[in-house]
């Protein structure tokens, strides 16, 4: 879950972060925090994207507050959560008109804050998932099911998509912690692949819906064939809830 933290006082902003972690960590959900200190400087930065899932900011900002920072972020982006941070509770109302989902009152209440997250990751989690990535200092939105494969080439990863290849600095690692382990599987240590693609699996590779051949380790023949049979096995089960059950 990506988070932005926008507020001109380094304290608060360091234990928020420090809250946002604590909660990571009992809910084991993986989150990427980024902070700024001024309105002017995400809008700086920005390029008019904000691919995060939550952003809290704080209203009393010197020149460009919190409230008039969020009414630039939704000319431009409608869906972004967003929450307001304050020391008094003048400006409750003003969270109408750019949509936001909570006000929190410093100093910040962490049972408050952790159902705050917990909103935004079943709002998140039921929404389709995405992979964002850093590339060229601009961010990427790409939905999962736009991933065919994702292949590690030193210090630069590709993520191949039907139509594109997209290369960014990154590692393997830190990319298969972000996907979901019930669609996406490694079967080698250079290779990522979407479950949603392979349409055989052999001793030495997967073929793909593209009839691209990737390569499976020896030993990662057995997690990847049991992987590749689950993620299928869930499919039909599904399709029989569905066919039977109806919505």
């Amino acid at each position: 879950m990506r988070i932005c933290l926008v507020d001109d006082n380094s304290t608060q902003l360091e234990f928020l972060k420090t809250l946002i972690l604590k909660w990571s960590k009992e809910t084991n959900t993986v989150v990427d925090i980024e902070i700024y200190h001024s309105a002017e400087e995400i809008l700086f930065e920005s390029n008019n994207s904000y691919p995060f899932d939550l952003m809290i900011l704080d209203i009393q900002m010197n020149k460009i507050n919190g409230i008039e920072l969020a009414k630039r972020i939704r000319k431009v982006d409608k869906s972004v959560v967003i929450s307001f941070l304050s020391g008094i509770a003048d400006y409750v109302f003003e969270g109408y008109e750019v949509q936001a989902i909570q006000y929190l009152l410093k100093p910040v209440d962490e049972d408050k804050l952790f159902k705050l997250l917990e909103l935004v990751r079943k709002m998140t989690t039921d929404e389709k998932k995405h992979l964002i990535i850093h590339v060229s200092k601009e961010k990427r939105k790409i939905d999962y099911d736009q991933i065919y494969f994702i292949e590690s080439l030193g210090h630069y990863l590709t993520i191949h998509l039907e139509d594109e290849d997209i290369i960014f600095k990154s590692n393997l690692k830190d990319i298969n912690n972000l996907l979901p382990n019930d669609e996406f599987i490694s079967t080698h240590r250079s290779y990522i692949v979407n479950l949603k693609y392979v349409e055989e699996i052999k001793k030495e590779h997967c073929v793909l819906a593209n009839k691209l051949e990737i390569p499976i380790s020896r030993n990662s023949y057995k997690e990847v064939n049991n992987a590749f049979i689950d993620y299928y096995k869930a499919g039909e089960l599904l399709w029989f809830i569905l066919l039977f059950y109806p919505l």
